[in-house]
């Protein structure tokens, strides 16, 4: 990571995707009063896999602040041809279970035609899956903790929270939070993330508010905004064999068994 220009600052919004990135893209909007708009949100909190990250600054409390999104398992370094340095890192997870399911809503017809092109099944929505399409679709996740083991950049949910509490660890500047404490306790995790980036007199109920509207726009996209939503789809069956499988991972991500 770079050494924090008193002008500038790049955030990096890492996350597994369906961890709740899209949220925390609101959320940083809010916090730094980004007007409401088409294409507001990918011009000044860049999607990379959409757009370059050093192109639209937002100037905030003296600063220009570069945000962008990322789904790789490691920091970027590099970006349409050209290098750039992070200043500061927000590190979003969920619960994995969840990731999943969320993961079936986004490569279902239902919301992206051609992002389940690869998976073994092709369906329309998460609840027109069979038991045993479920099944099938739940044994690539809970051998590879992620539908798509292919895809080296982002790696597998596991090794992607694993790096990032790495960071933690080495003492880089990253922030780490997850989806249900912002769920659980908004105020105070955001809170936290305005004093991670040296942010003062932040109105939180307003950056609810605003971060809520922005998410409401597209109900496909975020589909359900809950918790233990995979409950409501995956067997007991399944649910032992996930924690059979993986639940110390599991609880030392916060996660133990709760059903």
């Amino acid at each position: 990571m770079n050494d924090t220009n008193q002008f500038e600052l790049t955030v990096g919004l890492y996350s597994f995707p369906k961890s709740g990135n899209t949220w925390l893209r609101a959320i940083i909007a809010g916090i730094t009063e980004m007007p409401q708009g088409p294409g507001i949100l990918q011009r000044f909190v860049t999607d990379t896999h959409y757009g370059k990250v050093k192109e639209d600054p937002w100037y905030f409390q003296g600063k220009d602040w570069y945000f962008y999104k990322s789904h790789w398992k490691d920091e970027m370094t590099e970006d349409g041809g050209g290098k750039f340095a992070t200043d500061k890192i927000i590190y979003i997870y969920r619960h994995p279970l969840d990731v999943f399911l969320s993961y079936l809503n986004f490569v279902s017809r239902n919301v992206a035609a051609n992002a389940g092109k690869n998976l073994p099944i092709q369906f329309d929505s998460v609840e027109d899956l069979k038991p045993e399409e479920m099944e099938q679709l739940f044994q690539i996740f809970l051998e590879h903790q992620t539908l798509f083991p292919q895809n080296r950049k982002f790696g597998g949910l596991f090794e992607h929270i694993d790096l990032a509490k790495e960071r933690e660890a080495a003492g880089e500047s990253i922030k780490i939070i997850r989806y249900e404490d912002l769920q659980d306790n908004f105020t105070s995790t955001v809170e936290d993330i305005c004093s991670f980036l040296g942010m003062e007199g932040i109105q939180v109920e307003k950056v609810f508010e605003k971060a809520d509207q922005r998410t409401q726009q597209n109900g496909k996209f975020f589909w359900k905004r809950q918790k233990n939503n995979y409950l409501n789809y995956l067997t007991k069956d399944q649910l032992d064999r996930f924690y059979e499988a993986h639940g110390e991972k599991m609880t030392s991500y916060g996660y133990p068994r709760e059903d």
